[in-house]
C-alpha cells in the first residue's frame, strides 16, 4: 500500500463510520490534533479544537460508537470526503511525513456542511501498510466559530 492509498483508505473508514478499523490504524503513542491556528506549534501551550493522545482518542471513538452522540446516526451514509494534493516526504527515522488537502461534505437534516483543510500525517511503515503516529488537521476556518465536531475529521 502506498501512502496515498493509505490516506484514501483512512478517509473511507471515517466516511463509513468504521470506527474500530479506523482506530486500529493508530500507534498507541499516536496524537490527533486540530489546532485553532495553523501556526500553532505546541498543543500543550495553545488552545486546540481537538488534542487527543491515544487514550483520549480511544474514548472519542467509544463515545461515537455508543449511540450517545445523536448527530452521528443522522450522518450515517451522509458523509463523504475528497482527499487530494497528496505530498509524500522521504522516510526519516522510520516515519514518512505526508500532507494532503481534503474537502468533507456532510448532509444534515436541514443543511449541508462543507469542511475543508489540510491534514499532516506522520506514518510509520508496518507490514504492507502504515500506522498513524500523528495527525494534525488544519481547518481553513479554524480561527472562526465552527459547529461542534461530532465526527472524525
Amino acid at each position: 500500500m502506498t501512502p496515498e492509498q493509505f490516506l484514501y483508505h483512512e478517509a473511507r473508514l471515517m466516511d463509513e463510520m468504521r470506527y474500530d478499523e479506523w482506530f486500529a490504524l493508530w500507534l498507541d503513542t499516536g496524537t490527533y490534533w486540530v489546532p485553532v491556528n495553523p501556526d500553532d506549534s505546541d498543543p500543550r501551550r495553545q488552545v486546540s479544537i481537538i488534542y487527543d493522545d491515544y487514550l483520549r482518542l480511544e474514548q472519542r471513538v467509544d463515545r461515537l460508537k455508543s449511540g450517545s452522540v445523536l448527530a452521528v446516526e443522522e450522518q450515517r451514509g451522509a458523509m463523504r470526503r475528497v482527499v487530494s494534493n497528496v505530498e509524500v516526504g522521504a522516510e526519516v527515522d522510520g516515519i514518512v511525513h505526508v500532507e494532503a488537502n481534503f474537502i468533507l461534505g456532510i448532509a444534515r437534516t436541514h443543511e449541508q456542511q462543507i469542511w475543508m483543510g489540510r491534514s499532516l500525517y506522520d506514518l510509520r511503515p508496518e507490514g504492507e501498510g502504515f500506522r498513524i503516529a500523528a495527525k494534525k488537521v488544519l481547518l481553513i476556518n479554524g480561527r472562526r466559530e465552527i459547529p461542534l465536531l461530532q465526527f472524525l475529521i
